[in-house]
């Protein structure tokens, strides 16, 4: 080849890009089937942390790991920038054993990867899984105790906040507020006539409104009781602010008169309407006009969300299920930028892998549980089976009712069944329950909230309120009752009985046993050979009564009066 020909080559490889040079990387090793994680992978799945409380990770092998192996953990929940990806190394327990403990700083939605080495660090591979995914909950999400107030019955706010210390004295630490915005014409709470207003039925005209809020919020907050504000994201008033002034943001129907849609929910196998709610149009096609939609309500929810805050509270978005998944996505990426501390309380009835997928993404902390649906024990013991046993990756709220449901009394058929749900509710459930102001008072029917209505005169002495403040108590003061995939049922699927055993990491016992029947006393049988070491006779508290005694063996006989409960714990 003479020199005008390799000019030539030169100028044709010129006109190319850079062609790269081969690293030497050796064949990767393939150690997916060899190691066992303590922590799921893949967006399926999600670990659920608690902020500032110490976590393991661990990676085993399935025999002795190799010589020179290193593990790193690299994560993005490590530093106030998310993008920011920072390593923490595993430390060998065992010759097969490795663990990683971390103490997440921070709440939100985080992933993380694992790397080893076989070269004692010299050069690393990553593991042939797909990232792992984390959710951090804030402190308040564990161990919850709330307390519905009802607006509309309570007279003002500055009345509200005298009822806060009986509320902690009942051993509750948060309080749930139904929407206080200005009332539309149906005067229902959730139709409101100005998200950024205050109805004027629960102020006093002394002084602002706004300065009226605040003294509220902050004896809440001296009195360490965090504030849970409703969000209602999905519709407005049919004579609201919204509608009056920009109908274009409403969703349009043209069956209605006034061309605009009505909300609708599904009830005994139909659609039904709500004919004071319109829907907000959070699909409109103008990008301009969608675009300030989306600014509007998110200005909404940060205006409540900061109150919330401010308490180390909680905002609740109703009718999560029906809300625009978008709208939602990009609303929770704000709440959680601008107040990462902020608890997510969500009604969100939906499939168990939507919820799952969209619950952690969104970083919901919390799920309401519906337990008054199950009104036979057979079908409660199994709804508490299952919000065990998705715990791991989905934590429920479950009160004993809601504020939409019936009263225990109309729910089950008399005022003492208060007595067993409420104890299935808090200490068979797995971290987070509370109940609706009367229910303490043993109020048989419902408290209305749709309407202004005077301050209801309550009893003087509430029939309930020693039990729930025992019962909140023994919650409080187990860790046992704010866990999951520790409650083991023992009552041989007794008719009327739920029967479960409960223990900690720390061998302590516990067993809840409660009988739902409102007319006979039933006895059980049980057999605690499986959960007790009993050698001799083992002492026992009863924590709601106080009553000690003890057991000679393993099989127990309880007898449970109607509409009762027992807690009892186990000394060795």
């Amino acid at each position: 080849m003479d020199g005008k020909q390799l000019h030539c080559e030169a100028l044709t490889y010129s006109k190319y890009p850079k062609i790269p040079t081969l690293s030497n990387v050796p064949h990767a090793i393939d150690v997916s089937a060899s190691v066992v994680r303590n922590y799921p992978v893949g967006r399926q799945k999600v670990s659920r942390l608690k902020k500032a409380t110490p976590h393991l990770f661990s990676i085993t092998f399935l025999q002795k790991a190799p010589e020179q192996i290193k593990i790193r953990l690299l994560s993005n929940f490590f530093n106030e920038a998310v993008q920011l990806i920072a390593e923490a190394y595993f430390v060998a327990i065992s010759n097969t054993v490795y663990t990683c403990k971390l103490i997440p700083l921070h709440c939100g939605h985080f992933n993380f990867k694992v790397e080893f080495s076989f070269d004692a660090g010299k050069t690393w591979q990553r593991d042939d899984v797909p990232d792992a995914w984390v959710l951090v909950d804030p402190p308040q999400a564990d161990a919850l105790l709330l307390y519905t107030l009802i607006p509309n019955i309570s007279g003002t706010l500055s009345e509200w906040t005298s009822e806060l210390p009986r509320i902690k004295e009942m051993g509750f630490n948060a309080a749930h507020l139904l929407p206080i915005t200005a009332l539309d014409v149906s005067e229902s709470p959730y139709s409101a006539k100005d998200l950024f207003e205050i109805d004027h039925a629960f102020l006093k005209s002394d002084s602002s409104a706004l300065q009226q809020l605040e003294n509220f919020v902050n004896s809440a907050k001296e009195l360490g009781i965090a504030l849970c504000f409703d969000l209602v994201l999905n519709h407005v008033g049919v004579n609201s602010n919204m509608a009056v002034q920009s109908p274009d943001w409403i969703v349009r129907d043209k069956s209605q008169a006034d061309g605009m849609q009505r909300a609708k929910f599904w009830f005994d196998n139909m659609w039904l309407y709500w004919d004071d709610l319109v829907l907000i149009n959070y699909e409109h096609p103008s990008e301009t006009v969608r675009a300030d939609i989306w600014s509007y309500m998110i200005s909404y929810a940060l205006f409540w969300a900061k109150l919330a805050n401010d308490t180390n509270g909680f905002v609740r978005f109703d009718n999560l299920h029906s809300s625009n998944p978008q709208f939602v996505n990009a609303l929770t990426e704000v709440l959680h930028k601008e107040y990462p501390d902020l608890g997510i309380i969500a009604e969100y009835f939906t499939d168990e892998k939507t919820m799952m997928q969209t619950g952690s993404a969104w970083g919901l902390n919390l799920n309401l549980a519906t337990p008054w649906n199950f009104k036979f024990v057979p079908q409660l013991r199994d709804y508490l089976k299952y919000v065990h046993s998705v715990y791991d990756n989905i934590r429920f709220f479950m009160p004993v009712t809601s504020h939409d449901s019936g009263t225990p009394c109309q729910e089950f058929g008399n005022v003492e069944s208060t007595i067993p749900r409420y104890v299935a509710a808090v200490l068979m459930g797995t971290g987070a329950s509370g109940l609706v102001q009367g229910v303490e008072f043993a109020e048989k029917e419902k408290i209305e909230f749709i309407g202004r209505r005077s301050r209801k005169e309550f009893p003087a002495h509430a029939v309930f309120k020693e039990f729930i403040q025992k019962v909140n108590n023994v919650f409080l003061k187990f860790d046992v009752f704010r866990t999951g995939n520790n409650c083991f049922f023992l009552d041989n699927n007794h008719a009327s009985i739920i029967a479960a055993y409960r223990s900690d990491a720390n061998g302590n016992g516990f067993l809840v046993a409660c009988n739902f029947d409102i007319f006979n006393v039933q006895h059980l049988m049980l057999d605690l050979s499986p959960y007790l070491n009993i050698q001799n006779e083992v002492n026992a508290l009863e924590l709601l009564s106080g009553d000690m005694f003890s057991i000679p063996n393993a099989h127990f006989n309880i007898l449970l009066d109607p509409c009762s409960a027992k807690v009892i714990k186990f000394y060795s």
